[in-house]
């Protein structure tokens, strides 16, 4: 008596396997490649680090920037205006030295002008403040931030 297999295992089976197996591990793959070949994270600086950048920036003692320490990126965001070269720009960075790489540097279109600065005292009838900056609306209206 002969018995007959009721679930034969034909070529077709073995290549259905096959291409099941190697397909959950190329599914796998995919998976873990992208994490292992992200993008470094950027370096983080501490506020000390911060600090010495920002104190480097004001040595260079370079007209048209602004900046300021934004501690939550962790950078020294600077914003240059038109009349910054590249060369004043590369005099930032070396005097920044091994801090260089904490700036974030933005050119902006225009030029810088102080109308008053930072610090000056605004009046008015019953309060006295002082100004923290100018700024200038897109159509060209000038206000200041207190």
């Amino acid at each position: 008596m002969r018995i007959k297999r009721t679930n034969p295992r034909s070529g077709i089976t073995r290549r259905t396997r096959l291409i099941a197996v190697s397909t959950g591990l190329v599914a796998a793959a995919a998976i873990a490649i992208p994490s292992a070949n992200a993008a470094p994270t950027p370096a983080t600086f501490s506020a000390a680090e911060l600090n010495s950048a920002s104190g480097a920036v004001l040595k260079a003692d370079v007209p048209g920037t602004a900046w300021a320490v934004d501690s939550k990126s962790g950078r020294v965001l600077l914003t240059v205006d038109s009349t910054v070269s590249q060369a004043e720009i590369a005099k930032i960075k070396e005097q920044a030295g091994d801090k260089a790489g904490a700036l974030t540097i933005k050119r902006t279109p225009g030029t810088f002008n102080k109308l008053i600065q930072g610090g000056d005292a605004i009046y008015a009838s019953s309060w006295r403040c002082s100004l923290g900056f100018n700024v200038r609306t897109s159509s060209g209206a000038e206000y200041f931030v207190t």
